[in-house]
């Protein structure tokens, strides 16, 4: 009996062991659902934060806060501060920003959004994309990005919206095959003509397929087309494409006048379908060298490898600024930009 009862206590010990790691389980499992519902709100407010709501959302930034757009480069708390005070509530207070797609991996939230209102009196309207890391078991944030490009507001700013509209045309009429174009024809360029080999094999994991599309260049561009769904669209901040055929044709006037052109992908998520991935291109436009920065979003068909919206958000001013004649354009308004907004510039 006395055996038995001892028997007994062992098991109501073990039972009592294992109920109250259940429970911790559970409320780990809570708070971590609860951090992340927060990480998302956190992230959307900050997004799309308007001139009420500056005071109030600062805490969410940590004191070592970085912080980077095409123009502008912000490192600590208090130029932080003075930088969103000096956007928002000084050179844009009617500024509305609304996000679209979004995704939050672990320690990293990252989302697309459209941007509407003005700057310092000029309208504007712009589509961006942006990550935000958050420090480890925190809701505060120690690192953002924002990928838009300047483009959008010089095309509405007297004196400078000839030059982004050239350069648009000009790159437009370079690659995209539905487009006008009214510019003389340029010379012809040999384009490799070649057929998808029957050996390709469909991965199976989206992250592969969406990393192929993001990192595309001269020799495998081709290696993607299977991929892309019947009504498939991209866009960047200049052109629109519709259509895997259009793409094709699209993409081998690309590369034919830019064959050094290589992407690197640096940071990757993937969630609900939808992939997103920071990138650094570099190589040449039809002579004119750049790098860029830049960040893709793609769209997959549930549950299949197969895309059918991608868009790549990077600033056309990288690229301009190996162009000899509008190389000044740019910047001339990034010195401009910057005198308004960046707390630390010393306006020339």
């Amino acid at each position: 009996m006395k055996k038995f009862i001892q028997a007994m206590a062992m098991l109501a010990g073990i039972a009592i062991i294992l109920f109250t790691q259940a429970c911790s389980d559970d409320d780990s499992k809570d708070n971590m659902m609860q951090l992340q519902q927060e990480r998302l709100e956190v992230g959307r407010a900050l997004l799309e934060m308007q001139a009420a709501d500056v005071a109030e959302l600062i805490p969410y930034y940590t004191d070592d806060v970085e912080y980077h757009d095409p123009i502008v480069d912000i490192n600590g708390i208090q130029d932080m501060t003075a930088f969103l005070n000096q956007l928002i509530l000084g050179a844009s207070p009617n500024l509305v920003t609304i996000v679209e797609d979004e995704i939050l991996m672990n320690d990293t939230y990252s989302a697309t959004w459209v941007m509407s209102g003005s700057f310092n009196g000029v309208p504007y309207q712009a589509k961006g994309i942006s990550i935000f890391n958050f420090m480890t078991n925190s809701s505060q944030v120690y690192y953002q990005r924002d990928y838009y490009t300047e483009g959008d507001i010089m095309a509405t700013t007297p004196g400078l919206d000839e030059a982004i509209m050239g350069f648009r045309t000009y790159y437009k009429c370079a690659v995209d095959p539905t487009f006008d174009c009214p510019l003389p024809p340029p010379e012809p360029v040999g384009m490799v003509k070649s057929q998808l080999s029957s050996q390709d094999e469909i991965n199976s994991e989206q992250v592969v397929v969406g990393r192929q599309l993001v990192e595309l260049n001269a020799e495998n561009w081709m290696n993607v087309l299977p991929f892309l769904e019947s009504n498939y669209e991209y866009h960047d901040p200049i052109v629109d494409i519709y259509g895997p055929d259009t793409m094709a044709m699209f993409l081998g006037r690309l590369f034919a006048g830019s064959s050094d052109l290589y992407t690197v992908i640096e940071e990757e998520a993937i969630a609900d379908d939808i992939y997103m991935a920071t990138w650094t291109m570099s190589g040449e436009f039809n002579g004119a060298a750049f790098s860029a920065p830049g960040m893709s979003i793609v769209k997959f068909v549930e549950g299949t490898t197969q895309t059918y919206f991608s868009r790549d958000y990077y600033t056309e001013g990288d690229v301009m600024l190996g162009v000899p004649g509008l190389d000044q354009a740019v910047t001339g308004f990034r010195d401009y930009y910057r005198s308004v907004v960046d707390p630390n510039y010393v306006s020339p």
